[in-house]
């Protein structure tokens, strides 16, 4: 190899840690040319990589993924983790100041690494239960805003920030929860008269000891509309579109599928899988109901966007 100063061959130098040739010249030791370095990014642009992205996007869970890619599951979760934070930013940078009429919000339960039940003295915050806030448009379907956290206020608080900066600041709309005691306060605080906010506080009957023991939700005995700030439509007061999307999200994100071992061991990658989620869905995925993807309904598209267009366009 010659010496990038004199030009003359210099003689060896024993070899780096990293395994590669060095030399020395000219009072100054080098190496050899270092091979291009491995980014797992760059799969994304390959058909396998947006296979294993397609295949997350549709239920699939990361070892059924290993096996139809023969990608590591590494690699695959890596994978996971760069789409999903994409997912996010665009998410975060297209869904702004939208005009809504009608809102809902729920939050769905999951869990990572254990269930709050099972949680020790060490573990941290990021063990345990973990809520995702959403909030969807009624009648585009579009999902304007979600947060991973826990069932507080302080979450709550992070969601209503993010659903008041989706919609458009000079437009009233209705919104609609469950009844959550975390709603009222960030709600007031941050959309104020923005919007015309009420509960539907749902009453279950009460559970027998052998209820109990099965794995099913308590039958809902009563749901009662319950306006909290402004003059909310009593006939809007609704939280059935919401509670539909949580099941879309149970069929088309496996780590949040009941009753199995696909649940997430680490938050970042829960995270991830959500926003991915959320961006296939409102850009991607025909909805059958409207004919078209949400983000078409909501005029932030023209067409459906592949899933290459997607995770290039931050």
């Amino acid at each position: 190899m010659n010496c990038p100063t004199c030009q003359n061959e210099a003689p060896k130098h024993g070899k780096h840690r990293n395994g590669l040739q060095r030399y020395s010249c000219c009072g100054k030791t080098f190496t050899e040319p270092h091979p291009e370095a491995f980014r797992v990014d760059g799969h994304l642009s390959e058909e396998h990589g947006l296979l294993a992205i397609k295949l997350l996007c549709e239920g699939s869970s990361v070892r059924t993924v290993e096996r139809v890619t023969g990608f590591h599951r590494n690699i695959i979760l890596q994978l996971l983790v760069i789409a999903g934070q994409r997912c996010e930013k665009l998410l975060a940078e297209k869904v702004r100041n939208l005009p809504v009429s009608d809102v809902q919000a729920d939050e769905l339960w999951g869990y990572v690494f254990k269930k709050e039940a099972h949680k020790r003295h060490g573990d941290t915050s990021y063990v345990g239960d973990a809520w995702c806030f959403v909030a969807i448009e009624r009648h585009t379907k579009l999902v304007l805003a979600f947060e991973l956290g826990k069932r507080t206020v302080t979450s709550a608080t992070r969601f209503i920030t993010k659903l008041a900066t989706a919609t458009d600041p000079g437009r009233r709309f209705q919104l609609t929860t469950d009844g959550l005691n975390a709603y009222p306060y960030p709600i007031g605080n941050i959309l104020g008269d923005r919007v015309d906010y009420a509960q539907l506080i749902k009453i279950y009957t009460q559970e027998t000891p052998e209820d109990q023991r099965r794995y099913s939700p308590p039958r809902l005995a009563e749901a009662i509309p319950t306006p909290v700030y402004g003059d909310p439509d009593e006939k809007r007061i609704c939280t059935s579109h919401v509670e539909r999307q949580n099941l879309t999200m149970r069929m088309c994100i496996r780590r949040l599928t009941r009753l199995t071992n696909a649940f997430s061991k680490k938050w970042e990658n829960l995270k991830a899988a959500i926003a991915l989620h959320f961006a296939y869905y409102n850009f991607c995925r025909m909805h059958r109901s409207i004919g078209c993807t949400p983000a078409m309904m909501s005029g932030l598209t023209g067409h459906p966007w592949q899933l290459t267009e997607l995770l290039r366009a931050i």
